[in-house]
């Protein structure tokens, strides 16, 4: 799902808000339109900032929606929530790595299929302390790599086909 920001300075005010809602809606939050929504204003030198209060309280809820001086939607919260938020998109990050590997060994055909993860993760593992970024790694050539190294942890086609010449 792709957001799409407007500059929300020349929008009216309800308007602003009504974008505002809509964000913290397609965020998941519960009621967006009790968040608190401040606004950044000049202060009296170049050096200050005001952030005025367009709706809500000044509470603990979070997060906080902030316009600043040029039109832009900012949103404060804590660095926990932030590190929460982190953690999940690392966690994400690893269970798609763990598939794409899962379904590149499938596709070889492996006799033990842990045997092979072992291996591949191993491979993996030199492949960073040489320096490589786990995104670069293609896990298909990994895997095939491993199947010409170790043909033992696989299933070969030859050995799978029937022998026909000996039906009556």
């Amino acid at each position: 799902m792709e957001i799409v920001m407007k500059n929300l300075k020349n929008l009216p005010a309800e308007q602003q808000l009504r974008e505002i809602d809509a964000v913290a809606k397609r965020l998941g939050m519960p009621k967006p339109s009790e968040r608190p929504v401040m606004q950044i204003v000049p202060g009296e030198s170049e050096d200050r900032k005001v952030l005025e209060l367009r709706r809500g309280k000044w509470s603990d809820e979070q997060p906080w929606f902030i316009i600043d001086e040029e039109g832009k939607l900012l949103v404060l919260s804590t660095a926990e929530a932030m590190t929460a938020i982190m953690n999940s998109l690392q966690h994400m990050g690893e269970e798609v790595f763990k598939a794409r590997l899962e379904r590149a060994i499938a596709k070889e055909l492996p006799i033990d299929f842990h045997d092979v993860w072992v291996v591949a993760m191993h491979e993996l593992q030199q492949k960073l302390k040489e320096g490589a970024a786990a995104q670069s790694v293609d896990l298909e050539n990994l895997v095939k790599s491993i199947k010409r190294k170790h043909p033992n942890l696989f299933y070969s086609l030859k050995d799978l086909q029937l022998d026909t010449s000996d039906e009556v």
